[in-house]
Order: structure tokens, then C-alpha cells, then sequence
């Protein structure tokens, strides 16, 4: 049920059994001489909870027990769901191309607001009456695209757009100030890598506007040779990293990683500031999205160090923790 009091689910989410990985403990991952060392550091960790063989299960479940958790005591459920939509988008993707390709489902994510069986049903009935109207609506016009041409990346983005319109109503209804802009600021983001990608990839059956989020500030994006110049424009008054990884992108296509980092670590430290407040909802929030960034790392680290990659090369990839 959820709680009245945000200082009692803060206070919940803070007790050292509910603590994410934080920095230290990330770097005592990194320093470990190889994968089994950095398997028992793990362990004595108590990460995850569980001694599965493998990584990716531990990751999976200590993210999962934190979603059902947050869902369990949060005092502002519409709010907090709001940044767990994703996952409802990712089963059904999951759903609806894996019964395409006539396979079973990969497992699904526990961490949606939706049933896994609700939807489930769904898409092996193609009857959506019981999702969501923008879900809903995503997946009947998905079902008369697919029966003409199966087209993936139109797949992704109906189902994300419809599941970032239902977070952008939650959100305004709950009159966060930080989540709106979080949600802006990861739509403009978004749409940046979008507008890139699709420029690299070349000539595509797909308008650029049928895969943007709604909700971000920037509407209209340069083309032709001052691209690129124009872009940094339009970011002026963002953080440092992020401009220079915009106007890095914007020059080569192959810096596009470099800028999901930055827009990543920049999202992520919208809610630093309230990490110790122990009466706000966006400490909660916070506290999600530490634990996404903790099962990320969890995985990235594991495998180089199983793949024997360097320290330099990990920690260029590795996207900033939330905090200890």
C-alpha cells in the first residue's frame, strides 16, 4: 500500500540493506585483479541477494526488488510510476517481436506498472482494450503496420512515444518541478541522438517526427554544413560535457556513444541535489535511478573484466554513479 509520509519511504529506501552501489563500491569492482575477484567482491556485497552464475541475473534482480519496492511504499505512486513506464514499453516490445519472429518471449521485466500476464495476453490475443489508451492505441495501428512490413525501429518508437506520453501526463499532474524538466531535458536529448542516427543511417523509409518524444523544448533541428554550429546553439545553457559531446556527435556520427554518456550523467544528476533530503519524493526517484545506474555498472564492469579490457577503456565507458 502506498505510504502518506515521504519521510517514512525515505527513510525505508535508506536503510543499508535497501543502498544502492555507490562510487566506492564501484571502484573496488574496478580495481579487482580479474572476474572471479570481482565475482566475490559481489558477493560480500550482498548484491542481488542471490549466488546466481550468472551477472546479469544478480543485476536484474536487485533492480527488480527495488522497482516492486518503490511501487510498494512510495506516498506518490502516479509520480514515481511515472519513471517506470519504460519497462511496460520494453515487455511489450519484447512481446510483440518475439511473437513476429514465431520465438518464446525473452524473460520479462518486473519492473513495469502493468501486469506481465495482462500483456501477455494482449499481444498473443492482439486484443489491447485493456492497456492504457495511448498503449492501447500504439499497439492496434503496430498491429496494421506489421501485418504489411515489419519494420523494428517504428516498433521502438510507437511503443516509447506512447509510454512517454502517459509519463508526461503523470508527471504534469504531479506538479514535480524536477521530473518535468527531467523528462524535457531527456526528450531533446533523445531526439538529438535520434536526428544523428538517422542522418548517419542515410536514406530510411521513416520520417524523423514519427520517432521523436513529445514533451522537449527543442522543436525544429539544423541540417546542411553549419549543422553543427547551430546545434551547440541550441543547447547553450546546458552543462559543459554536454555541449561538447553534442558538437562532437554533431561532427562525427561515431561520437554518438560519447553523447548517450553525457545526456545519461546529466539526467542522472537533476536529482544529486536532493540525495539527502529526507522529505522528498524526489529522494526516492533518486534512488531508482541509482539503482539502474548500479545494475549497469554491475554488467559493464563484469564483462570486461571476464573480456579482459583495460581499467582506462572501462572507466571510459562507465557512466557516472549517483553517489555512495
Amino acid at each position: 500500500m502506498p505510504q502518506p509520509s515521504i519521510a517514512y519511504a525515505v527513510g525505508c529506501v535508506r536503510a543499508p540493506s535497501r543502498t544502492p552501489l555507490g562510487r566506492a563500491e564501484l571502484e573496488r569492482l574496478i580495481a579487482a585483479s580479474g572476474y572471479e575477484e570481482a565475482r566475490r567482491q559481489l558477493s560480500d556485497m550482498g548484491y542481488g541477494g542471490g549466488q546466481e552464475d550468472s551477472v546479469a541475473a544478480l543485476s536484474v534482480r536487485a533492480l527488480e526488488d527495488a522497482c516492486v519496492y518503490l511501487r510498494r511504499i512510495s506516498p506518490e505512486p502516479e509520480l514515481t510510476d511515472s519513471f517506470l513506464l519504460r519497462y511496460d514499453a520494453q515487455n511489450l516490445k519484447t512481446l510483440l517481436k518475439a511473437r513476429i519472429l514465431g520465438r518464446a518471449p525473452e524473460a520479462l521485466s518486473a519492473c513495469g506498472t502493468l501486469p506481465q500476464e495482462t500483456l501477455r495476453h494482449a499481444v498473443s490475443e492482439r486484443v489491447y482494450t485493456r492497456l492504457p489508451t495511448p498503449l492501447k492505441e500504439a499497439m492496434e495501428t503496430l498491429e496494421k503496420r506489421v501485418a504489411l512490413e515489419v519494420r523494428p525501429i517504428e516498433i521502438d518508437a510507437r511503443i516509447d512515444r506512447a509510454a512517454y506520453e502517459m509519463a508526461l501526463d503523470m508527471v504534469r499532474r504531479s506538479g514535480n518541478a524536477t521530473a518535468r524538466e527531467y523528462f524535457s531535458r531527456r526528450a531533446d536529448l533523445q531526439n538529438l541522438i535520434t536526428t544523428l542516427r538517422l542522418r548517419r543511417m542515410g536514406s530510411l523509409d521513416v520520417k524523423a517526427e514519427e520517432l521523436y518524444l513529445s514533451g522537449g523544448r527543442i522543436t525544429a533541428w539544423p541540417e546542411g554544413p553549419e549543422a553543427a554550429e547551430k546545434l551547440q546553439g541550441l543547447f547553450r545553457g546546458w552543462p559543459a560535457p554536454v555541449r561538447a559531446a553534442v558538437a562532437r556527435a554533431a561532427a562525427d556520427p561515431g561520437q554518438i556513444p560519447a553523447l548517450e554518456k553525457a545526456a545519461e550523467d546529466h539526467l542522472l544528476s537533476l536529482w544529486r541535489p536532493y540525495r539527502h533530503e529526507p522529505f522528498a519524493v524526489e529522494a526516492l526517484i533518486g534512488w531508482l535511478l541509482a539503482h539502474e545506474r548500479a545494475a549497469q555498472a554491475v554488467r559493464l564492469i563484469l564483462a570486461a573484466k571476464l573480456n579482459g579490457f583495460s581499467e582506462e577503456t572501462l572507466r571510459e565507458r562507465l557512466r557516472e554513479a549517483y553517489g555512495q
